[in-house]
């Protein structure tokens, strides 16, 4: 679980921290001769994924080696071909020395997501580390495949040059040459002073670490002053002294303008929170610990940025022991959710996902990867044996009994429930109260399948009561904005089946348990008012729960008027007026006033 780090909170902790698009166009990666594209489905590389998922061998506990092996064969019978013809110079050599490699070349190829990203580009990535050294590539073949997944495309790749765009300051003239091989030769050459179980993780972890583009001297610069701070690294943010001007002024004057955008600068000019959470993702990132760089939204609507981390206990080959950990991210605020770039899609995730997707990976490395494996099977399967839709619940449910934690089987569950195909309603309340009992500690996968698993149960008092244990265990967790999002599902089952009255009072309970959840009381109140139509004297009750909400509404976000209590009293007023309640209008007009006086 996130664990929270408190921190004393200034003003200018609320600026904007998300730079906006930098004007100039992102560091590109060597000329590509020949674009990847997916090459014709071939019937006897299907033929091994379909030989494999046959057997039950591939769904016991214990035969990772032997999935990925075969998914590895199936990788080369696919796309070998087309890699080698446009890979160009040593492709040949690449490939024999890959195939007296096995454990290299077998986690290599499996790592490989046609979906996500261009087999021929990884290759050409890989190709590179291995000329510079076949040994020690062989040696360190996690590092080289994280290496290679991520570099294989500049979105994977952390830039940061929108912070130096904003600040005004002068990005050191080698920081665009930093590229795959250099973060390769980091790591490995630096490993006596960098030791610990940092270096033994997985790829899956390794890719924040090897996702930027810090120069080796600002890198070194890290190792010498932060080395020992590895230990709860990310409370490092804090070194860097805001710059309230920067704040003041919206960027126009800040204590780096004219100032090298490097990590001794930063630390010795200061900045806002973005430059507090890049300098500490990327110092993290040096001394060998994942790290990223996040955003989010607070309850009042403002932005913000953090530092997120991977806090390693210990690694070994059946489990990392760890804890994914942030700073700067002020409890105050709720900020429930952040955003960042995955290195090795490239695609916008969320560190929630993220903190699953990794707990997934280290809680069993190898039953995750040989879920993950055979879920790349099942399309290739579900289309050739022309499966029915039993027979595809059937594959799912060996996939979960190998591995609950597989993400992507509960999603295909979700989906064949929401698509009408399994109706069987026992089945959908056995699946959604284990998805509920297995992700009880990551509530936003829960609520991305449950609703769609609970399609086929029709039965109201079933579907209320698992909304209402949803919403209490989300605010039991510390989420109200999960809390709401269910409230809000279940009060469209409450006015389908026209319990307008429980639809209402169950919309003023959650309100009046988070009035300062500026992200969803307005969608709730809105909600309110609907429903309230249908209530006899549902206007009365609606004017009545405004007088009663808007005092408890923070008036003010730091030493600054709060944005969203002016909003909600505005809602507040237009809503009083078109229900032509005059007393109430008044006394909703003076409290706004009171609170744009800052009182």
């Amino acid at each position: 679980m996130f664990r929270f780090s408190h921190a004393v909170l200034a003003v200018g902790l609320f600026a904007l921290a998300q730079p906006s698009a930098p004007a100039a166009p992102q560091f590109a990666p060597p000329p590509v001769p020949v674009a990847y594209r997916e090459p014709p489905k071939s019937s006897a590389a299907d033929q091994i994924l379909l030989d494999l998922v046959g057997t039950d061998k591939a769904f016991t506990k214990g035969e990772y080696k032997h999935v990925r092996a075969t998914f590895a064969k199936y990788f080369e019978a696919q796309h070998g071909k087309f890699v080698r013809d446009n890979l160009g110079e040593s492709a040949d050599e690449l490939f024999a020395w890959l195939e007296k490699n096995a454990e290299v070349r077998d986690t290599l190829f499996t790592a490989i997501d046609p979906v996500h990203e261009d087999p021929v580009k990884v290759l050409r990535v890989f190709r590179e580390l291995w000329k510079h050294d076949p040994a020690t590539v062989a040696k360190n073949d996690e590092l080289a495949v994280a290496v290679s997944v991520v570099w294989d495309d500049p979105k994977g790749v952390y830039d940061y040059r929108g912070h130096q765009i904003r600040t005004k300051s002068l990005l050191p003239a080698g920081v665009a040459k930093v590229g795959a091989l250099d973060n390769f030769k980091y790591v490995l050459e630096r490993q006596s002073k960098l030791k610990g179980p940092q270096l033994q993780l997985p790829w899956e972890f390794l890719v924040h670490v090897v996702n930027h583009r810090t120069p080796d001297d600002e890198r070194d610069w890290a190792v010498t002053n932060y080395l020992k701070r590895r230990p709860g690294i990310g409370s490092i943010y804090k070194d860097i002294v805001y710059d309230t001007v920067m704040l003041q002024t919206q960027s126009k004057v800040c204590k780096l303008n004219d100032k090298p955008y490097t990590l001794p600068s930063i630390r010795e000019h200061g900045g806002v929170c973005a430059m507090q959470a890049d300098f500490a993702a990327r110092v993290a990132k040096s001394v060998g610990v994942p790290a990223e760089y996040v955003g989010g939204e607070a309850n009042s609507g403002a932005l913000h940025a953090w530092v997120m981390w991977v806090e390693v206990k210990a690694v070994n080959k059946d489990a990392v022991t760890f804890t994914l950990e942030s700073y700067g991210r002020y409890n105050i605020d709720h900020y429930y959710v952040g955003t960042l770039r995955d290195p090795h899609t490239g695609k916008e995730t969320t560190d929630r996902e993220l903190e699953r997707a990794l707990t997934a990976a280290g809680n069993a490395p190898y039953y995750s990867r040989q879920a993950n494996l055979l879920m790349r099977a099942f399309p290739i399967a579900r289309d050739h044996k022309e499966m029915t839709t039993k027979q595809q619940l059937a594959y799912l449910n060996k996939v979960l009994a190998l591995y609950p934690m597989c993400g992507e089987a509960w999603l295909e569950l979700g989906a064949l429930h929401r698509d009408g195909k399994l109706t069987d309603a026992p089945e959908a309340t056995r699946l959604t109260d284990r998805a509920v009992n297995v992700f009880a500690k990551f509530p936003d996968f829960s609520w991305k399948v449950v609703p769609d698993l609970l399609t086929a149960q029709k039965d109201k008092q079933y579907r209320t009561r698992t909304f209402e244990k949803l919403a209490t265990s989300y605010e039991t967790l510390g989420r109200p904005d999960l809390a709401c999002e269910a409230r809000l599902k279940l009060v469209e089952y409450q006015t389908e089946a026209k319990d307008y009255k429980k639809a209402f009072d169950g919309l003023a309970f959650t309100v009046r348990k988070f009035p300062d959840e500026g992200r969803y009381v307005p969608k709730m109140v809105t909600a309110m008012q609907d429903v309230s139509k249908d209530i006899k004297g549902g206007d009365a009750l609606m004017a009545k729960f405004w007088l009663e909400l808007l005092p408890k509404v923070p008036a003010r976000r730091g030493n600054e008027v709060s944005e969203y209590c002016v909003k909600l009293h505005q809602q507040a007023v237009t809503y009083l007026k078109g229900a032509n309640k005059p007393k109430e209008l008044a006394l909703a007009e003076q409290s706004l006033a009171r609170v744009k006086g800052g009182k």
